[in-house]
């Protein structure tokens, strides 16, 4: 693709991708994508935010795949998620825009990152969503079951590493969602048990794709 052609070059892998899960978003919506897309491409060349180079692998490794998150989670003005090591705000963000009823976290230690996704969520105009600059395993700030969130969110994250601090963030009902290349073995986690376990296919060839919903064990 082209650099200097972002937004037909966006618009022609993001609609048919995201049209591959039932999805089709407003003009108003659309254009926040193609807009945090642009802003994307823009901070990644300075600060490194993705790690991936061509701009297919972006759309679809980074939005579209975050996208496949809504299989399980519903536009519920209810549920809270909180996006555990979001680095450019995958998978919270682009959930936001599909599902802009939810309260959305996004948890990230790095401070160049964090300055991104502050200014990103500025020049979408986003509500409702917020940024925390810190790790799992050190945020402390909520401490009553109601401010914990419904749903935490794990894409590109050792999701193992994770799971002695769950509690700081996750209900005592809540769940855990994990973006993975394949099913998990069970025995890899204690103290969760796998509830479901979702398969999809990435367009344009990037393969398949598994959602994990995990729940703790009471």
């Amino acid at each position: 693709m082209e650099q200097n052609q972002p937004h037909n070059d966006f618009m022609e892998v993001f609609l048919p991708g995201v049209n591959k899960f039932g999805l089709s978003f407003s003009k108003e919506t659309t254009r926040k994508f193609e807009m945090y897309y642009e802003e994307l491409c823009r901070w990644d060349r300075s600060i490194n935010l993705t790690g991936l180079r061509s701009d297919e692998e972006k759309i679809v490794l980074l939005f579209i795949d975050s996208l496949a998150g809504s299989l399980v989670i519903s536009n519920d003005p209810d549920v809270s998620i909180v996006d555990i090591g979001t680095g450019g705000g995958f998978p919270g963000i682009p959930l936001k825009l599909a599902l802009p009823g939810l309260k959305v976290g996004l948890m990230e230690p790095r401070a160049n990152k964090t300055a991104f996704l502050l200014n990103v969520i500025g020049k979408l105009d986003i509500t409702k969503i917020s940024v925390m600059q810190s790790r799992l395993e050190d945020f402390r700030s909520w401490k009553s079951e109601e401010e914990k969130c419904d749903v935490a969110l794990c894409k590109g994250v050792n999701v193992r590493h994770l799971l002695p601090a769950l509690h700081n963030i996750l209900k005592k009902n809540g769940k855990l969602v994990v973006f993975r290349s394949k099913n998990i073995d069970n025995q890899h986690f204690r103290h969760m048990k796998i509830v479901e376990e979702i398969s999809y296919e990435l367009p344009f060839g990037y393969g398949a794709r598994v959602l994990s919903v995990l729940q703790p064990v009471l």
